[in-house]
């Protein structure tokens, strides 16, 4: 596996342009999350991530023949042009499970059981390992799955640990080395080796540990126990993306609770007594500690009081905005809070050449396939945006913090 440095100059545009800095992205996603890079061909290493073939260990030279190859293709509602396929293959009679990490394959035991056999962070050598300093709130990643059992099951799992060469599994009793994990496992999707069944696994990560957060130790296998399985059993693996939360789950204002407050509910409306005094005192509880919430109070006119509460994540991208419209005097509306029906965002033409239709007010951001948010701009319901400056590819649209769409630009 090789790592690959690339450097890319800020263009100004007519728009708010964000400058892409892969260093910074990477704090938040893992490179090559799609496995659209490869060392080199179908059957060579996909650039960021290791296998058998870069293994060390007493049978490393036995172990080094591939479990995995490159395949044409995406998942649903996907745009890459490759996916990941790791399997099950038997050496000299033993099953050896299909195994792809960002650190490095140790092969030091015949014994599939052996606790010589183990994936590790090799900090000494940067291919090897993965610095990352986050604390995602939760991985998804795309999976199809054959096994010539049912209760076979493979496993995918993110380790965030501390500033150490972290053994997996052997370390994960202890808690003083890692910072927390996430595991996603799934049994077959499909009973055909011939025919993909593709499923999104969303899980949470646990943070148990006590240590920092220095790197991030991914590993993928065929199957959960080593040697299980069948021969040929083979898991797809596409688009792996950690989650950041914007979320707010309380609102308190003037010390009190708002009332009817849902999560997934961004804008309300709420009759007081005395507007004057109204939202002096502004609180709220997030989902997650590390988001930012920055609170604005304006007076719009002797009657009403708008409260603006913006809901940063951690990855300082995903954004939640949340609304609290106060009225006084004779109400219009009913004396408790009123469901607003939010603006349905509406962005066309798609495929589009040089410019998007925005048909809502908010935060516009374009992200590329790598992760990289390209653009950000403050959007007017009506506004044509220019994007021709922009390469062409898929991006993802993301409204407000929220993922609505993907776009093709010609």
């Amino acid at each position: 596996m090789k790592k690959i440095t690339i450097f890319i100059a800020a263009f100004f545009f007519n728009f708010q342009l964000s400058t892409i800095n892969l260093n910074a992205q990477s704090v938040f996603q893992l490179p090559n999350p799609g496995f659209e890079q490869w060392d080199g061909g179908y059957d060579s290493e996909p650039t960021h991530w290791n296998t058998f073939e870069s293994s060390d260990g007493s049978y490393a030279s036995l172990a080094s023949s591939n479990h995995h190859y490159r395949r044409s293709g995406h998942r649903p509602e996907g745009n890459g042009n490759y996916y990941l396929t790791i399997y099950t293959k038997s050496i000299l009679g033993i099953k050896a499970n299909g195994n792809m990490t960002t650190g490095r394959v140790h092969a030091g035991s015949m014994s599939a059981s052996s606790s010589d056999n183990y994936n590790y962070t090799q900090r000494s050598n940067s291919n090897h390992c993965q610095p990352f300093s986050a604390t995602p709130d939760s991985m998804y990643v795309w999976v199809s799955f054959y096994a010539g059992s049912s209760s076979s099951v493979a496993q995918i799992e993110a380790i965030i640990h501390g500033d150490n060469d972290f053994i997996a599994p052997n370390w994960l009793d202890d808690a003083s080395k890692y910072k927390g994990r996430a595991v996603a496992q799934t049994t077959r999707t499909t009973s055909s080796a011939s025919q993909m069944s593709w499923k999104q696994l969303k899980v949470p990560f646990v943070y148990n540990g006590s240590s920092s957060a220095n790197y991030i130790l991914v590993n993928m296998t065929t199957n959960n126990t080593p040697g299980a399985g069948d021969k040929n059993d083979s898991i797809s693996i596409d688009d792996i993306e950690f989650i950041y939360s914007a979320w707010l789950t309380d609102i308190i204002i003037d010390g009190v609770s708002l009332d009817g407050f849902s999560k997934g509910h961004f804008d309300y409306v709420i009759h007081v007594d005395d507007i004057n005094t109204f939202g002096t005192d502004i609180g709220y509880t997030s989902e997650a500690d590390d988001a930012s919430v920055d609170i604005v109070r304006n007076t719009i006119d002797d009657t009403t009081v708008l409260i603006r509460m913006t809901v940063t994540a951690e990855d300082g991208t995903t954004q939640k905005i949340y609304t609290v419209t106060a009225t006084s005097g004779t109400p219009t509306i009913p004396v408790a809070i009123t469901t607003a029906t939010p603006e349905i965002p509406v962005i066309y033409p798609n495929p589009a050449n040089s410019f998007l239709n925005i048909i809502c007010d908010g935060m516009l951001e374009l992200v590329d396939m790598q992760g990289r948010t390209v653009l950000r701009h403050q959007c007017t319901s009506g506004e044509q945006v220019d994007i021709s400056l922009l390469p062409s590819g898929l991006y993802s649209a993301i409204i407000n913090g929220t993922k609505t769409s993907k776009i093709i630009k010609k």
